[in-house]
């Protein structure tokens, strides 16, 4: 086997849209399979390169989803590196991005363990209406939107939690429902497309799991920098990223999010961007 394609037990044969790649990886002549991160009898010394693909239950159990990738890169070539799947798997890494001069949304993290109040927080801030949520979330893992005037439900939410999981605190973006998010995928390092994300109606998580949609858009020059941007503070290559833009109050686009561990690329959009991703990956394997 020449390439892994790693995905998790509950998607043994990976995401509709990351078998596109498996597909033109073999088309090119080369052995490519998926694996299951979590199986225990896979050598990883097999493959020549594993690809985090589908891996999308590491939110329960991150520290071995961190282990486990320090481990394959000890045994064979893995894309994104394992600094970057310890980084970016919390989203702690939005105030990293923060301090590299980025513009993102802002964030509060509220560690595990920690009490906070949360009227208190909203009122220092100057936030009337946010966000709750995981640190450590794919999909709107237990995202509540919290106002002012239910705070006494978001503080429950944040009780029930806090005392298990890092959790952030944002403020709400009305333009996620008024025009979504905005992804943006770049493929070694260079921008290939752009898709936007609506939320349903009377819900603010766009995920396709929420009802969310999904449609192709042209970039503007402004988003196409902000997203250029945060590639450029992760500070080592990537075989891929993908940048969630949203606009603020003044149609200023912020980072929602940065995701260099395993996105949805959004392939079934952009064809062309499959082939790129097999091209640098033949480039590494021949390196």
């Amino acid at each position: 086997m020449d390439i892994a394609l790693v995905t998790c037990a509950a998607l043994p044969g990976l995401y509709e849209d990351d078998r596109r790649l498996l597909v033109a990886l073999r088309a090119a002549g080369h052995s490519a399979e998926p694996v299951v991160w979590e199986d225990p009898y896979q050598d990883w010394h097999t493959p020549r390169l594993c690809l985090i693909r589908s891996a999308w239950d590491y939110a329960f159990r991150r520290d071995a989803f961190v282990s486990w990738a320090r481990t394959v890169a000890a045994a064979t070539m893995l894309w994104n590196s394992a600094r970057l799947v310890e980084w970016n798997t919390h989203k702690r890494y939005l105030c990293d991005l923060a301090e590299r001069g980025v513009p993102v949304v802002p964030t509060r993290v509220l560690l595990a363990g920690s009490r906070m109040d949360l009227g208190t927080l909203m009122r220092e801030a100057g936030w009337r209406d946010v966000v709750v949520k995981a640190a450590v979330a794919q999909s709107g893992r237990y995202a509540m939107r919290v106002e002012v005037e239910n705070v006494e439900r978001g503080q429950e939410h944040l009780d029930r939690l806090l005392p298990y999981e890092d959790m952030l605190v944002q403020p709400y973006m009305p333009a996620v429902t008024r025009g979504g998010e905005l992804s943006i995928v770049f493929i070694d390092g260079e921008f290939t497309h752009a898709v936007r994300k609506m939320p349903a109606p009377h819900d603010f998580r766009v995920h396709v799991d929420h009802g969310g949609s999904v449609t192709p858009v042209r970039l503007g020059a402004r988003e196409l920098a902000t997203a250029e941007a945060a590639v450029a503070a992760i500070g080592e290559p990537t075989l891929y990223a993908r940048v969630d833009l949203v606009d603020d109050e003044r149609q200023h686009p912020l980072v929602m999010e940065l995701e260099v561990v395993e996105p949805e690329l959004f392939f079934a959009h952009h064809q062309p961007s499959v082939h790129l991703l097999v091209t640098a990956i033949e480039r590494n394997l021949h390196s």
